[in-house]
């Protein structure tokens, strides 16, 4: 049952309050009646109440009096008012005072039912939602370090509402940054640098908490102050506070110690993109966004270093002059493409090397995607249903491929190597023979690493999986994979001859690293155990 308390100066009234009513049945119980407000906060005093049901008009301290000590006092007690007056200034300032309701005699019971009864329902549904909070705290707390990333990472995408206070909310979750002087840095890793290492999905995740933990451990040491980190699927970012003069000159060298750290511990490469400082936590999608603009630096100037917001803005304000730029470009595409459909294969080369000398650096990053996928589409065209269509990339593909490149370099590169390919497929004069070499020359690079596989290197070369093992059959008399495996036993078979490496040692430098599956291949090609090879060719 809910408290309630009535203050009412009339005596009649306040008998008619108390007995009129069928307050049990609102699950309301009347714990005491007053006279006027003096009295009324002694009984609070000793009683509390949930609901406080007051006159305005009292002798001593009236109604508005006595709502403000309710409130000065922090007394959990919904108040309702009655007033035989209809002025509007004691509705205000009863509303200012944060007064439930307000009702204006005479009033019926059937309108004070109303009032109090959904007053009632409501001071009951937050009881039971404090009751649920106090059953979840323990798990909450566990919980908290979640529960701040998620709410930092919506704060990212969301600008802030007016009717939110976030800092009382990071004050709340005990996030260890402050509310004010904000700056935002967004951490991306090398994609060719992770495709090297060759992880799965489950390894990329925790790769990337490890990366997190590495990052926040080594700014937090050389910045002498906190930092939270927020996970996204391709970056890291990291938020702290600090104002130029005090911050700038530490956070290059700290963003330099994390990346060496990174290198050294996690063998991946790091870049970081830096907002501008924000005044406070209400901007921190502002800052986000600057971070991820300035990150973008990282394609035209390079990897693996640090880029502040104040360096990107010039993208901005040169995208406007690139329209004769562009022009340029689609002349070089169109003359490329008038090569190639020609048979000028030689004159289609040329023409490609002068389309990419032509890219401009001051094209934004989604541009020259665009017009790089654009280009390459129409080329494809060519292939069409020629009998042997090597090249294994749809549209699609192709789009995902040139967003993942890191630099504007990578992409020239990438383009070329894509051209030459498709030349190859469309050169009649085409020698397969060559093309098994350039296959010959990737595993004689890459046998030691045992993501080693026929796909990859088929993606390598620009043609599919098929053709190339059907070329290893029809040219070497061989599938691929035995090929891999007599270059890496002929490497181990090297290794035991000039030196005294444990077996588990060779096996891991020649690309396989299961001892036992070593062994057995080895066997099968050789005929004998590895340690029997060893004692054989060591002998004197």
């Amino acid at each position: 049952m809910l408290q309630l308390l009535i203050v009412e100066d009339d005596a009649r009234s306040r008998e008619m309050l108390v007995s009129m009513m069928d307050w049990e049945a609102l699950g309301i119980r009347v714990c005491g009646s007053a006279k006027n407000g003096l009295d009324a906060l002694a009984l609070l005093e000793r009683n509390p109440a949930d609901l406080v049901l007051t006159d305005i008009r009292m002798p001593l301290m009236d109604g508005l009096q006595l709502v403000e000590q309710i409130r000065l006092r922090e007394y959990p007690a919904a108040c309702v008012m009655l007033s035989a007056y209809r002025d509007f200034d004691y509705a205000q300032r009863a509303m200012r005072l944060g007064v439930s309701d307000f009702l204006v005699k005479p009033c019926s019971p059937l309108e004070i039912r109303e009032v109090m009864d959904k007053i009632a329902r409501r001071i009951m549904a937050e009881k039971k939602r404090t009751v649920a909070m106090k059953g979840l705290e323990p798990q909450f707390l566990t919980n908290m370090p979640v529960v701040k990333s998620q709410l930092l990472r919506h704060w990212m995408h969301t600008p802030a509402l007016a009717t939110e206070n976030r800092p009382d909310m990071m004050e709340n979750l005990k996030m260890t940054i402050l509310p004010r002087y904000i700056v935002v840095i967004a951490l991306r890793f090398t994609n060719r640098t992770l495709e090297e290492l060759n992880y799965s999905r489950h390894d990329m995740e925790l790769l990337r908490i490890a990366a997190a933990n590495v990052t926040q451990e080594t700014l937090e040491k050389t910045l002498a102050s906190p930092v939270e980190l927020v996970t996204e699927p391709d970056t890291v970012v990291v938020i702290l506070n600090g104002v130029p003069e005090w911050l700038e000159p530490k956070l290059v060298p700290g963003l330099n110690a994390a990346r060496a750290n990174l290198m050294k511990y996690l063998k991946i490469t790091m870049t970081a993109g830096i907002s501008d400082y924000k005044p406070d936590i209400n901007q921190l999608s502002d800052a986000y966004e600057q971070a991820l603009e300035a990150l973008e630096l990282r394609f035209y100037k390079g990897v693996g270093q640090s880029y502040f917001y104040r360096d990107a803005v010039h993208l901005k304000e040169t995208t406007g002059q690139d329209v004769r730029q562009e022009a340029g470009l689609w002349k070089w595409e169109e003359s490329a493409y008038g090569h190639m459909k020609a048979g000028l294969f030689a004159e289609a080369l040329g023409e490609t090397k002068k389309w990419l000398a032509s890219l401009p650096d001051s094209l934004p990053r989604t541009r020259i995607n665009l017009r790089t996928t654009a280009f390459l589409n129409r080329l494809f065209q060519l292939v069409g249903d020629h009998e042997e269509p090597d090249f294994p990339y749809d549209g699609v593909s192709l789009q995902e491929q040139v967003a993942k490149l890191d630099t504007l370099e990578d992409l020239k590169v990438f383009v070329y190597q894509v051209i030459r390919s498709l030349v190859e497929i469309l050169n009649p004069q085409k020698k397969p023979k060559r093309q098994i070499q350039q296959a010959l020359d990737v595993i004689a690079e890459q046998y030691a690493s045992p993501s080693l596989t026929l796909a990859r290197v088929a993606k390598t070369l620009f043609v599919s999986s098929t053709s190339l093992s059907t070329l290893f059959k029809r040219e070497l008399g061989i599938n691929f994979l035995e090929y891999v495996h007599q270059y890496r036993i002929e490497k181990a078979k090297a290794l035991m001859q000039s030196g005294d490496l444990k077996i588990k040692t060779i096996a891991k430098e020649v690309g396989y690293f299961d001892e036992a599956h070593f062994t057995k291949t080895f066997k099968k090609w050789t005929g004998m155990l590895p340690s029997q090879y060893r004692k054989k060719v060591q002998m004197p």
